[in-house]
């Protein structure tokens, strides 16, 4: 069945401007142009108030149509049913009251009153234990949606997959915490800065080998640990003018370690070893004394 278009005027029951006494109640001599006077006990029998041998009156038909095309009119006006104590309802019904529209929850009681309930039998859409879901209006939709922050669907998704190929994974329970928990605080954190974070607590060796960085490494010259995590180093020199022997560290500017001895004259290449951790996003720079060279730098990265 195609479209049925609106009637372009104000819709009004059958017989609604009947004369004098062209239209009754069913089934009854008294006139009235309210629901309630109209919906009567024999209205809801029906046709067993004419007798086998009688015929129905003009009256009576009028009386029919009038009060089902008053149902109509009423739905024209109001557009949803207003609430009732008496009437039947049933999981998803929708009504509504002066406050709003209001829609049934799954095991919700129709008899509880939407707007006098004390708060126990009805919240907003969303809220689990209610028997009706207030609905949201335009003006509260518009102002949920002008957030700071706001991520289409494309783009939550794509954090979603990124994310689930790294190593640290988190169950539903975890992930809920985590949010529940940022909620509270003053500081954001962008996902690099949050993966950032999640990689450097998974542990130092974890994922790492150890690297022969000799031949591109050089004293006096500062590195950056951009790996992600923190990394460990080894450094050993070797004496270059067989009277002293010793080097200095510099993590992010400042000393860490040094090794400065006296081997006085010492055939051979007599040599010192200096270890350390380097936190990710730190510099280090190796100062060797004097004549020294580099005999071995690794890193466990």
């Amino acid at each position: 069945m195609g479209k049925i278009d609106r009637y372009s005027g104000n819709m009004k029951a059958f017989a609604a401007e009947a004369l004098s006494t062209e239209r009754t109640i069913f089934g009854d001599t008294a006139q009235s142009d309210t629901l309630d006077d109209n919906i009567t006990t024999a209205f809801l029998r029906g046709w067993e108030i004419v007798g086998v041998n009688e015929n129905p009156t003009k009256q009576d038909f009028n009386g029919l149509a009038f009060t089902l095309g008053q149902l109509i009119s009423y739905l024209h006006q109001r557009g949803i049913a207003e609430w009732n104590a008496a009437q039947e309802y049933y999981e998803g019904s929708v009504v509504t009251t002066l406050v709003g529209i209001y829609r049934l929850t799954s095991g919700g009681v129709g008899s509880s009153d939407p707007d006098t309930d004390d708060g126990d039998n009805w919240d907003r859409v969303g809220i689990s234990d209610v028997d009706w879901e207030l609905i949201p209006t335009q003006a509260e939709v518009d102002a949920k949606a002008d957030q700071d922050t706001t991520y289409t669907e494309t783009e939550v998704d794509g954090l979603l997959d990124t994310k689930a190929d790294q190593a640290t994974t988190y169950t539903e329970t975890e992930v809920n915490n985590l949010l529940n928990a940022k909620a509270d605080q003053d500081t954001t954190y962008t996902k690099t800065a949050v993966d950032g974070l999640l990689d450097d607590l998974s542990g130092l060796g974890v994922g790492q080998t150890w690297h022969d960085v000799t031949t591109s490494r050089a004293k006096d010259v500062t590195y950056t640990n951009s790996s992600g995590k923190a990394i460990f180093i080894s450094v050993t020199d070797t004496d270059g003018e067989g009277s002293t022997i010793g080097f200095t560290l510099f993590v992010d500017g400042s000393i860490i370690a040094k090794t400065l001895s006296y081997i006085g004259s010492v055939s051979g290449y007599p040599r010192s070893n200096l270890t350390a951790i380097i936190p990710n996003g730190s510099t280090y720079k190796v100062v060797l004394h004097a004549l020294d060279t580099i005999h071995l730098w690794s890193e466990l990265r």
